[in-house]
């Protein structure tokens, strides 16, 4: 998993670096930073050194580059913008799990019936209606048309100062509900059919069979079995919150992440651009590690140890 961390940041890398360099200094400023940057970073230097001085910076000086466009060290830029994603996609994550759970068993419980008919054609359209569709009618039709949203947007700092904290957490019902709606459907989706499977297998049957339910059958036996591929994604999902979404911080002007990394890409920041990819890389090797070790504490025929599973 490090090595292919390792291999896909620099192949990040060389892609960045055979963009061409866009920047114009402005007429009559002082662009000598620009150049001691450039020297730094070892530009005139073959890809592969330039990475290793790349590299020796972020562990001698800490610093991962310098942003031509804000003028910033971009760990400065980029890390001051992660309590921004978290807030508008914690809520959401932690409400859309459970509803998931519940949209998904229920479905199970009633294959066939009326609510299993309703839940799934709801999840199928919310399945195929890209999100940030639904983001943008949801604005349009609560805030434009009704006014039922205090805003559009997610209310800035300085707007929170000035107009209290209860507009702010306002601003944040609108966002909070399109993003929870729109999570739920895949995971319920998924939960359904690994349940109803489950809820086929022989140890159902018996428990039937000594006088269970179904439901209590279900809670009792096939959930737990079910749950098992999709917790330890739950689980690491919670780190994910920091990536951010840049077409969601964008539409609901979050400042976040997601809507630096738009930023950086259109302005050709390039290393920013690295910083961000190389950050995103490294929540992905954790969240691999994270998710791979927590299968062990999920389902218990799992053993670490010989790359044998427990019978």
């Amino acid at each position: 998993m490090v090595f292919t961390f390792v291999i896909t940041v620099f192949l990040y890398f060389v892609f960045i670096k055979l963009m061409p360099d866009n920047y114009v200094p402005n007429l009559g400023s002082d662009n000598t930073w620009y150049e001691r940057y450039k020297e730094l970073e070892g530009w005139d230097k073959p890809i592969i050194v330039q990475f290793g001085l790349w590299v020796r910076n972020i562990f001698t000086t800490g610093s991962f580059g310098f942003s031509h466009l804000l003028k910033r060290d971009v760990s400065q830029v980029y890390f001051s913008k992660i309590p921004a994603s978290i807030k508008i996609n914690i809520v959401p994550y932690l409400l859309s799990v459970p509803l998931a759970i519940s949209v998904g068993v229920t479905a199970a419980l009633y294959k066939n019936k009326p609510i299993d008919n309703i839940l799934s054609v709801g999840i199928m359209v919310f399945i195929s209606v890209p999100y940030f569709v639904v983001a943008v009618l949801s604005q349009y039709v609560f805030h434009f048309q009704l006014g039922w949203a205090i805003d559009y947007k997610i209310a800035t700092d300085s707007e929170i100062a000035q107009l209290g904290l209860w507009y702010g957490i306002q601003t944040y019902i609108l966002p909070v509900t399109v993003l929870t709606i729109s999570s739920i459907p895949g995971l319920a989706r998924s939960i359904r059919a690994e349940l109803t499977e489950q809820l086929t297998q022989d140890y159902i049957l018996l428990a039937r069979s000594k006088g269970l339910t179904k439901r209590q059958a279900t809670f009792r036996h096939a959930l737990k079995n079910a749950m098992v591929p999709f917790l330890p994604g739950i689980f690491i999902g919670i780190i994910g919150v920091m990536i951010g979404g840049a077409i969601t911080e964008e539409i609901f002007r979050v400042d976040g992440t997601g809507r630096i990394y738009l930023q950086a890409f259109f302005g050709q920041d390039y290393a920013l651009l690295m910083l961000i990819t190389a950050f995103s890389q490294f929540l992905t090797l954790l969240t691999s590690i994270v998710g791979d070790l927590s299968y062990t504490l999920f389902d218990p025929r799992v053993r670490v140890g010989g790359g044998k599973i427990a019978k």
